[in-house]
């Protein structure tokens, strides 16, 4: 009988603790997701956009295999 009580102390106990951490936890996670979107903005403004050389490097070639064409015919 008092190793059940022992266990729904410890379920109250640690349900306890967890709803006192979870807005501590919730806190560290959103401000480490706010350095990495602040971090990733800044870096997008260092992009150099003018630089054509690397389109024309990185353009697709044209596939010579198209496929065979289906005419299909509407049926009344």
């Amino acid at each position: 009988m008092i190793t059940f009580f022992k266990i729904i102390l410890f379920f109250i106990l640690f349900f306890y603790a967890v709803r006192l951490l979870t807005p501590l936890i919730l806190a560290f996670f959103i401000k480490r997701f706010q350095k990495k979107m602040k971090k990733k903005f800044e870096n997008m403004g260092n992009t150099n956009f003018d630089n054509k050389s690397e389109k024309t490097k990185s353009k697709p070639k044209p596939n010579d295999k198209v496929g065979e064409y289906v005419d299909f015919e509407e049926i009344d």
